[in-house]
């Protein structure tokens, strides 16, 4: 049996390659079929909102609990500075604090638990088994 030199290409490529495609997959949460991704696609189909602030901490956190699924959230950006901002939809809406979700008319603040989300929209997709548990920043 030949030995490769850790400096071989092929022993580079065997090694990083497994590696760098776990890593990849791993942090991929926007794939087709994702719980985040399915629930995204239902809040938006659904006519719910996220409304928040891109310096807004809360709503990094909530983008988070999607993962890579994040940006296909119905979101609002509120702020003046941001992309696409809305400011003017979000004063329409009553939007005071981020982020907000609007679901079936019903305002709810701070970053929400997957599962509070599906439920309060109605979702009936797979359960995630994301660790978030309770709203932050409210």
């Amino acid at each position: 049996m030949a030995f490769r030199s850790p400096r071989s290409p092929i022993f580079a490529l065997a090694v990083i390659a497994p590696i760098a495609t776990t890593l990849l997959l791993a942090g991929c949460s926007s794939l087709p079929n994702s719980y985040e991704a399915e629930l995204a696609e239902h809040l938006e189909s659904t006519g719910a909102k996220m409304y928040g602030a891109y310096w807004c901490p809360h709503c990094a956190t909530q983008k988070k609990y999607f993962g890579g699924a994040a940006d296909q959230l119905p979101y609002v950006e509120c702020d003046a500075n941001g992309i696409n901002a809305e400011v003017e939809l979000c004063r329409t809406a009553g939007i005071e604090a981020y982020p907000t979700w609007v679901i079936e008319g019903e305002y709810y603040l701070g970053a929400q638990p997957l599962k509070k989300l599906a439920a309060l929209s109605g979702f009936e997709g797979a359960v995630s088994d994301k660790k978030s548990t309770r709203p932050v920043g409210q």
